[in-house]
């Protein structure tokens, strides 16, 4: 049986969950700048560009989707729950100094995670306001969410 076919083991397993919550710090970092490029466009109204955007900013969020899966999957290799409480009893399980370099990466994604939810949380309510003022100068009264 070669390394690619062989099953991971609980070492090898927090080595991938590690490495992942690494990419993903990138990948964050990333979709926040992405997401106030967004802001940006649509505030400008930016068709064209935020089209474009939009299909990139996609394919970012499948990636980070993917690794959550992975994230999800190695947990519950290891017997813990694929959430936050099962990586929290994972990274106390760990030997110091994996813990604590464990502990600050997790924090940070943590982090990184809220900033996004934030901008994105931004962005929709400046949609939702162009979207009322759109109806409201078509003479429709209906709020945004609401069908005609």
């Amino acid at each position: 049986m070669n390394q690619e076919t062989r099953p991971l083991d609980a070492r090898q397993r927090v080595k991938q969950l590690l490495l992942g919550i690494q990419r993903d710090l990138g990948r964050y970092g990333d979709l926040l700048t992405m997401l106030q490029r967004q802001h940006l466009l649509l505030a400008t109204h930016e068709v064209d560009e935020l089209t474009q955007h939009n299909l990139q900013q996609t394919e970012l969020m499948k990636q980070i989707q993917q690794q959550a899966q992975q994230r999800c999957q190695h947990l519950g290799a290891l017997g813990l729950a694929p959430d936050e409480q099962g990586m929290a009893k994972l990274i106390a399980r760990l030997p110091e100094p994996l813990r604590q370099t464990m502990t600050g990466q997790w924090q940070q994604l943590e982090a990184s995670l809220r900033q996004c939810q934030q901008q994105n949380d931004r962005n929709g309510r400046l949609l939702a306001g162009q979207i009322e003022t759109l109806h409201t100068l078509l003479g429709q009264t209906q709020e945004y969410g609401q069908e005609p």
